[in-house]
């Protein structure tokens, strides 16, 4: 029988995870709301490129993402999580897909190396370091959706994703 403190680390965990997955579908969906939600208002973010608040940086990553790409997504992976009350520490691997306005491919292998808090029964990241382990581009090939009797249902980078239907 689990004691119940074992209990509520497995829930704490599962809420720590996710805000990391809601993280990634703010992103890819280009959702500011969606990511801010996964801050606390005094969180900081260094994502190398941008180092500030949070929630600056939800506005930001939307704004640069609609200007410099054309499709993206996050697929987190590995995760550890050391809970001591209210703060647990993180380590999430995460790989992004990226097409850019040029037809680039890109691919970004990185860890998250997050501090998270839980306030008002609410876990949110408080202190987020994205480290870089490896980056690659590749030349752009040709999509396979145009298949004749093939009619797939393609993403989009907004609210008129399907992910909004639910």
């Amino acid at each position: 029988m689990f004691e119940k403190n074992k209990i509520q680390e497995l829930i704490d965990r599962q809420e720590i995870y996710d805000v990391l997955t809601r993280y990634c579908q703010g992103v890819d969906r280009c959702d500011v709301d969606l990511i801010k939600s996964v801050y606390h208002e005094d969180a900081q973010d260094d994502h190398g490129m941008f180092k500030g608040r949070g929630l600056d940086f939800a506005e930001w990553i939307v704004d640069w993402e609609k200007e410099n790409i054309d499709m993206g997504q996050h697929v987190i992976g590995n995760f550890s999580c050391d809970i001591n009350g209210s703060i647990a520490n993180c380590e999430t691997y995460c790989i992004s897909f990226s097409v850019d306005k040029n037809g680039k491919n890109a691919t970004v292998y990185n860890r998250y190396i997050d501090r998270f808090e839980k306030r008002n029964n609410c876990w949110k990241i408080a202190d987020r370091l994205v480290v870089l382990d490896l980056t690659r581009t590749d030349d752009p090939s040709d999509p396979f959706g145009d298949i004749p009797g093939w009619n797939f249902t393609w993403g989009s980078r907004d609210k008129k994703d399907p992910l909004y239907r639910r």
